[in-house]
């Protein structure tokens, strides 16, 4: 039987949904905070009185104690239910499980990756000749009109023919400021997985490697194929929907390895006949990732960073891991708005840079495929989608925008969008509440503007 952490027993055991709800809010609430300060330079009040409250009125209640010296944060609600997450160099911030105060989490970074000073993005530092209509376009994004639906971008990046051509960051934020992307992280896990089919190490078609899966005769999961789990086609029951005691939350403020959380879960029908979104088998997929490497959070480390990030000169990624030593390939990838900016590039460019083909040939074509049991064909293998819907109730996604745009998208307003038809990635950032961050509307302005005679060329 799979080991439970102490906040698991108090959910399932004693069955208060309250206590539940409470730890996994402080819990919520310590990691936040610790990546908010050490990784992106946000204060914890910042952090309080944007990300959490707008997370959850009662966030707004924690209290918490940053130790800059040890890198760790504590917090509390209503002076119980204390949670700790200390921050490692290279990996971010780490949630412990409930009742667990220290931990030691090895790792040892890689040495800073130079860029050329005298090169312009995306592969050098050199400073950039932006357009000052994109420029002015991007203001509006970062006025707030309503009190009551505040937006709180941090950043925007605007990429058009592999040219960087617009960027605007708030009070705080600069270049190289790593940001949250939340689900976003979802469409790099996928990435990482194609690095691996490049490789031969991985068959999307075959029976993913999951042990929990194979230690029994005749367990249904264990037909369960890497494609359905990017397409999110598993079968597998998950609720992923944020409130008390629900399997997104315990998963990612409770549970001590994520992936194994995840794959414990019962099939609720065949593989390949249900659509769940899920973020539970993205952790299944970052898992399977890490056996392929090593089976380290070193080995993980080191080849994400030199087979995706540094080759597309990516300094600043982060990418999290649970306190298993696996990456929470669902949500907690920081980087700048410029990095997440090549990461689209990428994509656009169909898995090749700089000459050299990264991804498989096809990859991308893959990623941004429909995937048969989504409803809408809204969704691809860890990509949102813009496709006509074959439900003449449903409309697409993004209405404003061409039909072959496709995006990144992550909680709060979280967005890389790429539309290839343009020949346009646009990243946005932000604490966003409410739906309300506007990028569909920006990135029609823009497409109108640069396909006009007053576009700078």
């Amino acid at each position: 039987m799979r080991r439970m952490s102490w906040g698991s027993r108090t959910c399932n055991q004693r069955n208060k949904a309250r206590r539940c709800h409470l730890f996994a809010g402080s819990g919520y609430a310590a990691k936040n905070i610790c990546s908010g300060y050490f990784l992106s330079g946000f204060s914890p009040e910042i952090m309080r009185d944007q990300a959490l409250r707008g997370a959850s009125s009662t966030l707004a209640s924690v209290s918490y104690d940053l130790n800059v010296e040890d890198r760790r944060v504590r917090t509390k609600l209503y002076g119980l239910f204390e949670r700790h997450a200390v921050y490692t160099p290279g990996v971010g911030c780490t949630l412990l499980p409930a009742g667990e105060k220290d931990a030691e989490i090895s790792l040892s970074p890689l040495p800073e990756l130079k860029l050329p000073a005298d090169e312009a993005w995306p592969m050098g530092q050199a400073a950039t000749d932006l357009d000052p209509d994109v420029v002015a376009m991007l203001e509006d994004a970062f006025v707030e009109e309503s009190t009551e639906a505040p937006r709180y971008t941090k950043a925007i990046v605007v990429v058009h023919e592999g040219k960087l051509i617009g960027e605007r960051y708030a009070e705080g934020v600069t270049t190289e400021t790593p940001l949250i992307g939340w689900s976003m992280a979802k469409s790099v896990t996928a990435l990482l997985a194609g690095l691996l089919v490049k490789d031969g190490r991985l068959d999307i078609a075959a029976p993913a490697d999951v042990p929990q899966w194979s230690q029994f005769e005749n367990d249904p999961r264990a037909e369960i194929t890497l494609d359905q789990l990017l397409r999110m086609s598993s079968g597998l029951e998950f609720e992923e929907t944020y409130s008390a005691a629900t399997d997104v939350t315990r998963m990612l403020s409770l549970e001590a390895d994520t992936g194994a959380y995840a794959a414990s879960k019962p099939l609720i029908g065949p593989p390949d006949t249900i659509w769940s979104y899920s973020s539970g088998t993205t952790n299944i997929i970052s898992g399977i990732i890490r056996r392929q490497v090593g089976g380290t959070l070193q080995g993980a480390y080191e080849f994400s960073q030199e087979r995706l990030f540094r080759p597309l000169g990516i300094r600043t990624a982060t990418l999290e891991a649970d306190r298993s030593g696996t990456f929470v390939g669902s949500s907690y990838l920081y980087a700048s708005a410029r990095d997440w900016a090549r990461l689209g590039q990428l994509c656009l460019q169909n898995g090749v840079w700089d000459g050299e083909r990264l991804l498989p040939e096809g990859w991308v074509d893959y990623l941004v495929t429909p995937t048969p049991t989504a409803p809408g064909k809204e969704y691809g293998a860890q990509f949102w989608l813009n496709q006509n819907t074959s439900d003449s109730a449903k409309d697409r996604l993004l209405t404003k925008l061409q039909e072959d745009a496709y995006y990144m998208g992550g909680y709060q307003g979280q967005v890389v969008l790429v539309i290839p038809s343009e020949n346009l990635v646009l990243t946005r950032f932000g604490f966003t509440p409410a739906r309300n961050h506007g990028v569909e509307e920006l990135a029609a302005e823009l497409i109108l503007y640069l396909n006009s005679p007053n576009a700078a060329r």
